[in-house]
């Protein structure tokens, strides 16, 4: 966006109402590529047992195609900062549709060979921060301060619907599309987000920002909130990870059923997440570190009973209200570091984020699949919900995050 359109959207009128259009399109852009994303990890999991890869060599993809984003993410956030959220969403979007294709092309031999996962997985992990920190570079200026929470939760959709969304295209697709053809939906998925990425405002690094002067980490009334929220994230996304590779197993040797159940363990949890989205809002405007460091209790005391139950309905019910929990969380914590974080720094912020959450669940999935061998899945999902609702109640003792505003 120009000087001059940041100049119309500030005043009454049709510019100032086209915003919720905006964020809404914005949102739509960020869900799609996350949706093809997620879909792409639940498939290749979901597949790993049937092709015959070891535990490790699970481990290995898991980590080889979210390393990438944590190595990349501050770098990605750079040239949002320097050349502002539309171009930068652009090149993502279609280098990862590019990738994917790439990927489909192997698929048709019948098998997802390891070596050609694990490069082309890589390339599109690196890609892949980009957009998600050029969406939330954009939000706040797209709104005003007031209705920044409630963007924030719009946005925040395309952090939950995946989780309803991918879950539920798996196991139809490769029923009716079979395995080469299902990797046809997230190419689909990332063609449908760049032609929408051209109905973005263009805004350049500098437009209605500060000038760069110190980063979060160098200014000392914000450096400790933003660090201990960060530090919470990544162990709460760290520990949480195990359910991504351990719940395939769980639910083929505990609950004895088949991947229809599966991706309804996960739609589940996606819809009870999008659910309580709304609360994201007003729990914002509260002591963001404090909320947040409850929900990870929290959510881990609902998830633990999983480690008991033999019961896919019982199950189901524990997917549901540990997804009602989940949802507010990212909303939350973007709220908190978009106002804790010089403007000017935001790209680099929120790339920095995206690395240090997409890299820390897949070394805790990783974790979960080198433990599946050698210990129920039961057990590595109970200790899972045990660790994370102890991050919880540690970080609580925090002073910096239980006081930041």
């Amino acid at each position: 966006m120009t000087d001059q359109g940041l100049a119309l959207t500030a005043r009454p009128g049709p510019a100032r109402r086209t915003r919720p259009t905006r964020i809404w399109t914005l949102s739509v852009v960020a869900l799609l590529g996350s949706t093809a994303d997620s879909f792409v990890l639940l498939l290749v999991l979901w597949l790993a047992a049937p092709l015959g890869w070891a535990g490790w060599q699970t481990a290995l993809v898991v980590v080889g195609l979210r390393l990438p984003t944590l190595l990349c993410g501050p770098l990605a956030g750079r040239a949002v900062d320097r050349w502002g959220a539309r171009p930068v969403i652009a090149v993502d979007l279609a280098g990862r549709a590019v990738l994917m294709m790439i990927l489909l092309g192997f698929a048709h031999t019948g098998r997802l060979p390891l070596v050609p996962v694990l490069i082309l997985g890589a390339i599109s992990g690196a890609l892949s921060p980009a957009s998600y920190a050029g969406v939330r570079w954009l939000t706040p200026r797209l709104v005003s301060e007031d209705r920044l929470g409630r963007a924030n939760a719009v946005v925040a959709l395309s952090d939950q619907l995946p989780l309803l969304v991918a879950p539920a295209l798996v196991g139809p697709a490769l029923a009716v599309l079979g395995l080469a053809w299902s990797l046809s939906v997230p190419v689909g998925l990332l063609v449908i987000a760049l032609v929408l990425t051209w109905r973005l405002p263009t805004a350049g690094p500098s437009v209605g920002t500060r000038r760069p002067t110190r980063s979060a980490f160098d200014a000392p009334t914000r450096a400790a909130p933003v660090v201990a929220i960060l530090a919470l994230s990544t162990a709460y996304y760290l520990l949480y990870g195990p359910f991504e590779t351990a719940s395939p197993s769980f639910v083929r040797n505990q609950l004895h059923a088949g991947n229809g159940t599966y991706s309804l363990l996960w739609t589940l949890f996606g819809a009870g997440a999008v659910a309580t989205l709304a609360l994201a809002a007003p729990l914002a405007r509260r002591h963001p570190g404090r909320v947040n460091a409850c929900g990870a209790l929290i959510w881990g005391l609902v998830m633990l009973p999983v480690a008991f139950l033999h019961s896919a309905v019982a199950t189901a019910a524990i997917f549901l209200a540990g997804g009602a929990v989940w949802g507010p969380y990212t909303a939350v914590e973007t709220s908190a570091l978009q106002r804790w974080t010089d403007p000017s720094a935001h790209g680099v912020m929120f790339g920095r984020q995206r690395g240090l959450l997409a890299g820390a669940a897949p070394v805790g999935a990783a974790i979960g699949a080198m433990a599946l061998p050698h210990t129920a899945p039961n057990v590595v999902l109970g200790v899972s919900a045990a660790a994370c609702a102890a991050a919880g109640l540690l970080d609580l003792a925090n002073r910096d995050l239980r006081r930041a505003p």
